[in-house]
């Protein structure tokens, strides 16, 4: 008798359940390839269109003060420690954290610059670049608005 009942209910649970994964295996890769993207954002107004990984470490790191067009450039960092912050400098610049704190604490002993501005979400800098002339900051996604534009999208590994 057990058994029997077991085995009416199981067409029942099977079947959803297999709806269910079919579901998972079909949405899973698209939610992992859009969380995989970095975006390099900047000013609506900064004279660029495109920026190269590069200019980015340049810029990052304080190499390059100044827009093209003269403006100053104000890199919005994201607080160390974040996963999209270990994958940027990695990937863009390739330095790892501890590095990246060397080659601060060189700048400043130095008197030669300072790191840039951190805030602690994607959202603060999207709102940060958005609302700050020469600024340019990187992202997980592309945020909505017109007060910003797309320098650079890469993936991350």
């Amino acid at each position: 008798m057990k058994l029997n009942l077991l085995s009416s209910l199981l067409p029942r649970v099977a079947l959803p359940m297999t709806a269910l994964l079919a579901l998972f295996w079909v949405t899973a890769p698209q939610a992992a390839l859009a969380a995989t993207e970095l975006i390099v954002i900047a000013h609506k107004d900064v004279a660029l269109d495109k920026i190269s990984p590069e200019r980015v470490t340049q810029i990052f790191l304080r190499q390059q003060q100044n827009w093209p067009d003269g403006q100053p450039i104000q890199p919005i960092d994201l607080r160390e420690g974040t996963s999209l912050r270990r994958s940027f400098y990695d990937q863009v610049t390739g330095r790892s954290p501890g590095q990246l704190r060397a080659y601060w604490a060189r700048q400043s002993f130095t008197g030669m610059g300072l790191p840039p501005r951190q805030v602690d979400s994607d959202e603060d800098v999207a709102r940060l670049v958005q609302s700050t002339p020469g600024a340019i900051g990187y992202v997980s996604r592309k945020p909505s608005g017109a007060g910003v534009k797309v320098l650079l999208t890469t993936s991350i590994d």
